[in-house]
């Protein structure tokens, strides 16, 4: 095997326009970028006479392979099945039409047709197909579709010994380009070996990418990415939520990721911190600061419908910025539009201080003070007794609740406030009861033995100021003095009171009187 080391190393630098010339020169169909221009073109005047077609690459022993890869510029390493893999992708495909993100849009047919040039099953249906696909594309990303960069700037190539001559060389000369090109700038990675149900992983992660991205920068804000075990936990977490980082190439997608993210936190971080640097980010920061209220009042909407799912909150704000066409491609804007989702989030932990024990005794403490500046010291001190003994005063209400199945109704209360009074608290109180009962409403709802409604309610008590009452007193004989109506006197009240009474005691003689007959009549049962 031989080939024209010159005319080589000139495709490998040369610009579109002048492939384009050759390609008209040579009859090779011009259409395509650059490199897979560059690529037909060594397929047709380096190695013309290679049958590069599928069957032809099938047929290639090993060390061909190796070669004739060097001499297109891509990844030579891997076994003999990635080799032909990806010297058909070289030839046949153009990385950004065929990758993970484009396959779930192709038929099972067209899938089908990947799986036989590519040398796979071909048997199952479109999803399995389209993992298998997915699987070498993630194993042979990067590794095709474009040229090492030292060939294509001409640096650290073999230079010819003699001046140069348009006679072919052996192929041993270019296994020194090759290799040194193996050694340039753009190192691939060793392949990962794919198993079962890893192309697929690859889809649904791909499916999840918003979701993802949610995650990592949830990780950033509280996690620590120098902290191996950090990582570690961090993915484990995400293995828990679905995704197959049981696959090595599925955690390394996640790894590689996490590094981008950490990139882009950086210029989000310091772009907040610069004025704009050119005309579209100061535009976009004006129309940021216009949709900031809309944005703030839908983000409590979205974190309310989403509850505690975070992650799913973040997608859907940011998701909602892009509908209000923020330019979130900027990083002064993607940062400044996570910074408000973060700080909302946070404002929401602070108030419920991150620890529901925390936030439930804290509501019903809040239950318990309510109202309380006309309370005397006496139940002010039992009130402070039940707070600075909230941790049993919970166990109480959670035993009670529990051994009664949830009901917390009369009887219950009259438990807890025996229970407590054996405990030397002073419960029974007029202005304490209500109070503890409500709070221990509070708590039990909060830890889901009883409903809402169930929860005692405080009495309503209207204080009444004495100078007030005496205004209020007033007005009303003036108003009745200009209705030509006389006011009550003390006197009356006195008398109408007194007439009450002897009604009341006349009633209450007759019914003494229907008793006594009742005894009798129940004696003279008896005597039979």
């Amino acid at each position: 095997m031989t080939i024209n080391l010159e005319l080589l190393n000139s495709l490998f630098q040369a610009k579109l326009a002048e492939l384009r010339d050759l390609a008209i020169e040579n009859d090779v169909p011009k259409t395509g970028n650059v490199e897979q221009l560059r690529a037909k073109l060594i397929g047709k005047l380096i190695l013309g006479h290679i049958d590069l077609t599928d069957s032809g690459i099938k047929s290639m022993q090993n060390n061909d392979l190796t070669e004739v890869l060097g001499i297109f510029g891509v990844k030579k390493s891997g076994s003999k099945k990635s080799k032909m893999q990806r010297l058909w992708l070289h030839l046949n495909g153009d990385p950004k039409k065929l990758n993970i993100s484009t396959i779930g849009d192709m038929t099972r047919e067209e899938l089908h047709a990947y799986c036989v040039s590519l040398d796979l099953p071909r048997s199952g249906n479109k999803n399995v197909l389209m993992g298998r696909v997915a699987g070498v594309l993630s194993s042979e990303e990067k590794a095709w579709g474009r040229v090492k960069k030292s060939l294509r700037t001409g640096r650290k190539l073999a230079q010819p010994t003699v001046a140069p001559t348009a006679e072919p060389m052996e192929i041993d000369d270019v296994s020194d380009v090759v290799e040194t090109a193996d050694n340039a700038v753009e190192e691939f990675d060793v392949p990962i070996t794919l198993d079962e149900g890893a192309g697929e992983s690859l889809v649904r992660l791909d499916a999840r990418r918003a979701e993802l991205t949610s995650h990592l920068r949830e990780f950033l804000l509280i996690g620590r990415e120098q902290d191996e075990d950090d990582v570690t936990a961090f993915i484990e977490d995400l293995g828990r939520l679905g995704f197959g980082i049981e696959h090595s190439v599925v955690r390394e997608r996640i790894l590689d990721e996490l590094q981008q993210m950490i990139k882009l936190k950086q210029q989000e971080d310091q772009a907040r911190s610069t004025l704009p640097g050119s005309w579209r980010e100061k535009q976009a920061l004006r129309h940021l600061e216009n949709v900031r209220p809309q944005l703030l009042d839908k983000l409590d909407v979205i974190l309310e419908n989403r509850g505690g799912d975070i992650a799913a909150a973040r997608v859907d704000f940011e998701n909602l910025a892009l509908d209000s066409e923020l330019d979130l491609e900027l990083a002064a804007i993607s940062g400044r539009v996570h910074g408000l989702f973060d700080l909302q989030v946070s404002l929401r932990a602070s108030e419920s201080e991150m620890d529901p024990v925390t936030a439930r005794r804290q509501r019903a403490l809040d239950m318990l003070y309510r109202g309380t500046h006309d309370v005397s010291p006496e139940a002010m001190a039992q009130l402070g007794k039940v707070e600075s003994q909230m941790e049993s005063f919970e166990r109480v209400v959670e035993t009670i609740v529990r051994r009664s199945e949830g009901a917390f109704g009369p009887p219950e209360h009259a438990l807890l406030i025996r229970f407590l009074e054996r405990r030397g608290w002073d419960a029974n109180q007029t202005e304490v009861r209500p109070r503890l009962l409500a709070a221990a409403g509070i708590l039990a709802a909060e830890m889901g033995y009883v409903a809402i409604e169930d929860i005692p309610a405080l009495p309503t008590i209207i204080s009444l100021d004495n100078e007030k009452v005496s205004e209020v007193v007033d007005s009303m004989r003036e108003i009745l003095s200009e209705m030509g109506r006389e006011p009550p006197t003390i006197d009356t009240v006195v008398e109408s009171k007194s007439d009450e009474e002897s009604a009341g005691n006349r009633v209450k003689a007759k019914l003494d009187a229907a008793d006594a007959l009742l005894r009798k009549l129940n004696r003279g049962e008896s005597g039979h």
